[in-house]
């Protein structure tokens, strides 16, 4: 009889990667002890009797726990072994014969890189995928280089058309590069466009092969995965209710009086612009958060347990910079800790281009937030420009459109900044019509927009990240209203200093009273 099939956490085998002197079934039962619910033995250069001899010892450890054991590539060994089932590969024994040999009871599970291999396997009876690879791995040869999350989902949305359309149960994990760091984005940012449908679970070598205790690293994993799949700040996109005005106004007000009252006060970690380090930990303060500016690599690991929320700007990069952020997205994302990714000049240079893609893809965002031309430049529109890290050009015929599809496929919420600030979570958008032209006339103006971001979202494990963002976007525009009429206020110098000190006079009062949102279809 075919055993459930629970691809949760799945982990690959490889006794080349064993701490020396620990057995392979000591390493698999202490990674099921931690939460696996799947074993692939994989012996690529083992000789059949040692194979054997191998996949014997693992199955009295899987059969114990009541859990799968599959044979990477080898039916011969599965049926010496009666094992549960094969993994086979797309240079490896077609799975009609792997079926013919091993019968309907067993499972067989197939990797495809491509949709035209994912089709193929789903049309021949396969009862799982394994899509890949989704990151560098040396672990595996591959044909194809690595696809990162989108490439995987744009593989698993085309698996689970071919399943309903001959009407058989599609599953999935993807498999390469995957860890504790990337499970929770790669779980999000697979998900499907059309129906918010999330791969069964993830696969994993090295992560629990190479660690020094496979139970720690594989409930680590496991809670990962869980968080990913069931957490409630995790931006549904499928058929949610848009957010209404009345109860955004209303939430973003609770969300600013926890803040500005010191029922909470968030440490807003910034790797940030040069020129506004001192205008973003001002902004910051006066906003009712704390903030630390700490971008060399060698602390991050320390420092990410305390932090509520970062704040990543591309300003003024440089190679020591790229390398903090690396390391603090890493930790964040370990953590679960809100990212606000502030893609200053991303159109300018190829180089800004690729640091941004290369974030986006290993670890993703909360939040993006970015001028018209910024923005423009990510979702790949020819109808903005950047020059500098100003934007320049007509505008948008259709901005909600834009970032309702750009935050869709980075699934995050995607702010852009400009005389009317648009915010969309992929299912509800909103424009801000508050702020003053004089924001446009000092230099970081857009930075500490990144700043109060970050001070808001990192209530987001409680509530609504959208409505995190919307906070943030409100209290600077209301305090730059409320600066620019103050009689002090002679020009952008003068302004800067009265912008800082709206915002510390910013009250719930006044929110309420005077933003200007709209929510926009």
């Amino acid at each position: 009889m075919k055993q459930n099939l629970d691809l949760t956490l799945y982990l690959v085998t490889d006794s080349q990667m064993a701490p020396a002197g620990k057995p392979l079934a000591q390493i698999v039962d202490e990674a099921i002890q931690g939460g696996v619910t799947i074993v692939q033995l994989r012996e690529k250069t083992a000789e059949t009797g040692d194979f054997v001899r191998t996949a014997l010892e693992v199955k009295k450890v899987t059969s114990k726990a009541g859990i799968p054991l599959l044979i990477n590539d080898r039916v011969d060994v599965a049926q010496a072994v009666d094992a549960d089932g094969v993994h086979i590969g797309q240079d490896d024994l077609p799975i009609e014969e792997a079926r013919r040999i091993l019968g309907d009871n067993k499972i067989i599970g197939v990797s495809v890189q491509t949709a035209e291999e994912a089709e193929e396997a789903i049309v021949k009876g396969a009862d799982y995928l394994g899509i890949g690879t989704c990151y560098d791995t040396a672990t595996k040869y591959v044909k194809v280089g690595p696809q990162g999350p989108q490439g995987v989902r744009s593989v698993w949305e085309h698996a689970l058309k071919t399943g309903q359309r001959i009407n058989r149960p599609v599953h999935a994990v993807t498999i390469g590069g995957v860890n504790s760091y990337n499970a929770v984005h790669v779980l999000i940012c697979t998900r499907t466009l059309a129906d918010n449908v999330s791969l069964d679970g993830l696969a994993v070598v090295s992560a629990i092969m190479t660690a020094e205790s496979p139970k720690t690293a594989a409930k680590l994993l496991r809670s990962q995965i869980s968080f990913a799949l069931e957490s409630s700040w995790v931006a549904k996109q499928d058929n949610s209710k848009p957010l209404g005005v009345s109860r955004a106004c209303q939430a973003i007000a609770t969300v600013f009086d926890n803040v500005k009252s010191g029922k909470t006060t968030p440490l807003v970690q910034h790797i940030t612009n040069q020129v506004v380090i001192n205008d973003c930990a001002n902004a910051c303060l006066a906003l009712g958060g704390s903030p630390i500016m700490a971008s060399d690599p060698v602390e991050q690991h320390d420092l990410a347990s305390a932090v509520s929320s970062l704040v990543i700007n591309i300003g003024t990069v440089s190679d020591h910079q790229i390398a903090g952020m690396h390391a603090a997205m890493r930790e964040a994302r370990l953590h679960n800790t809100p990212i606000v990714i502030d893609p200053v000049g991303v159109g300018t240079t190829p180089f800004r281009k690729q640091v941004v893609k290369e974030l986006l893809r290993d670890y993703g965002a909360h939040v993006i937030k970015g001028n018209a031309g910024e923005i423009a430049a990510l979702f790949g529109s020819s109808e903005m420009q950047m020059r500098g890290v100003d934007a320049v050009g007509g505008g948008f015929k259709d901005p909600a459109k834009v970032v309702r599809e750009l935050s869709r496929r980075e699934r995050c919420v995607v702010v852009m900044t400009g005389k009317v600030d648009y915010l969309s979570d992929g299912v509800s958008t909103f424009a801000v019509h508050n702020g003053h032209s004089l924001q446009g006339h000092i230099t970081g103006s857009g930075c500490m927009v990144g700043t109060a971001l970050g001070t808001f979202i990192h209530q987001v494990a409680n509530g609504d990240l959208l409505v995190g963002a919307l906070t943030g976007v409100v209290a600077i525009n209301l305090a730059a209203e409320a600066a620019a009429l103050r009689s002090d206020v002679k020009g952008p110098g003068t302004f800067r200093a009265a912008f800082i000190d709206e915002m510390y006079n910013l009250t719930v009062d006044t929110l309420l009273k005077n933003m200007r949102v709209e929510r926009v279809k």
